[in-house]
């Protein structure tokens, strides 16, 4: 595996939308994305952490996949409108299905994902896919629960913690 993702493995548009970073920065490219749905796309290959050789990366990561692709909303939110812009917080998935247990060496994910329901301000739910690129055939959905928190402006200070 190699140590040092190659330099154009990321949309830049991706580091300013979430604050993921490689090694844990999962979603390669933007397809598209709005105030309400995103779609990425995610390189399966020896660069890709989780990466098994000759298997290619575990299905179960794919809820990684969907939460990154889903905080690519929450960041253009953000950008938009920084005084609302709020941080997300994977609370779980519900009903995770994959009908692989690997997503294939070599190959280029689809992840989509569309926010559904919100509770309040503060609670949010995505139903979520992944398909392989070029391809019709559904092979992973969840819906994820997410905690949206307003994110604290740089000029708030963070209170001390207390002494015991």
């Amino acid at each position: 595996m190699t140590n040092e993702p190659s330099p154009r493995r990321y949309e830049p548009k991706i580091l300013e939308l979430i604050p993921h970073r490689p090694p844990m920065l999962l979603v390669n490219r933007i397809l598209s994305l709005g105030k309400k749905a995103s779609r990425a796309e995610v390189f399966i290959d020896e660069e890709t952490p989780f990466y098994e050789k000759n298997l290619g990366v575990p299905a179960s990561i794919g809820i990684e996949f969907m939460g990154q692709t889903a905080a690519l909303i929450a960041g253009q939110q953000a950008l938009n409108n920084p005084e609302e812009a709020k941080l997300g917080f994977l609370l779980g998935t519900r009903k995770y299905q994959s009908n692989v247990a690997y997503f294939k060496e070599n190959s280029v994910l689809e992840v989509s994902c569309i926010e559904g329901a919100m509770v309040g301000e503060t609670l949010a739910s995505f139903n979520c896919e992944i398909r392989y690129k070029n391809s019709t055939e559904v092979i992973a959905t969840a819906s994820l629960s997410v905690l949206r928190k307003p994110a604290e402006s740089p000029e708030t200070p963070t209170p001390p913690e207390k002494k015991q």
